[in-house]
């Protein structure tokens, strides 16, 4: 009994042995991956604060030109008061002076409109880029988190992806910026056989599946994603798509 213990674990360490290999070779691949997704989180920091920084100076300057309108308001006021003032002092230029009156109550209404659309600008383009960096924030942080258990859970791969000409239609999306999901083991029957989609993490959409899916399976998806905040969900229902799409074509 001994003997063929010592046999069982000769063959389990020979079996570990033989399989170093394709240990190294994961985690090389593993090693790549995690490499391009810093180095794609590192160049999207990048551009973000290249675009933040742009943005102050253009709210410090935006501000400056609001604090000269200001200015020139309070100047124009105060004209319009002493105008005013002056007014009854000639009954010759009453007519004169009510049109400069009302000139200038029609530039101050100008100015108070301008200094809003300003300041509405500063806000919109604020709110904007903190939802930008929000939405990068969040994806990095759940990709990262769920990367690895859905790796082995769902049979998954990642990669970047390169999109056609005609799938983009954004101008802020790159070829870069798609990555494509690729799902193995769906198919009882062939276990080969893999299923895949590629994905628009900037404008948070499916651009496109192979085998293909229904556009409302998307659109379904995305909507899953967006309610829960959690990528895993948007993983498990687009498998279990292709799962039932297979199985409904055999």
């Amino acid at each position: 009994m001994q003997n063929n213990m010592e046999t069982q674990v000769r063959v389990n360490l020979e079996n570990l042995q033989a399989l170093k290999p394709q240990i190294q070779e994961l985690k090389q691949v593993v090693g790549s991956y995690i490499h391009s997704v810093q180095d794609s989180i590192i160049k999207r920091r990048t551009e973000y604060q290249t675009k933040l920084s742009q943005l102050r100076s253009t709210e410090t300057q935006l501000k400056l030109e609001i604090e000269m309108n200001k200015k020139l308001r309070e100047q124009l006021l105060e004209e319009l008061s002493s105008e005013m003032r002056n007014r009854d002092q000639s009954s010759v230029k009453y007519e004169e002076m009510k049109i400069q009156q009302e000139d200038l109550e029609k530039q101050r209404g100008e100015f108070n409109k301008q200094l809003e659309e300003i300041e509405t600008l500063i806000a919109t383009k604020i709110r904007q880029i903190n939802e930008e960096r929000d939405i990068m924030k969040n994806q990095t942080i759940l990709v990262n988190d769920k990367l690895y258990q859905f790796e082995q859970l769902l049979g998954l791969r990642i990669e970047q992806s390169f999109a056609d000409d005609d799938e983009i239609d954004n101008d802020e999306t790159s070829e870069g910026d798609m990555i494509t999901f690729i799902f193995r083991n769906i198919d009882p029957k062939d276990f080969s056989k893999e299923a895949s989609f590629v994905f628009d993490p900037m404008n948070v959409k499916i651009i496109s599946s192979e085998p293909p899916l229904p556009e409302e399976t998307f659109t379904e998806a995305i909507d899953i994603f967006v309610k829960t905040k959690e990528i895993a969900y948007l993983w498990k229902y687009m498998r279990s798509s292709f799962q039932s799409l297979l199985v409904s074509s055999q």
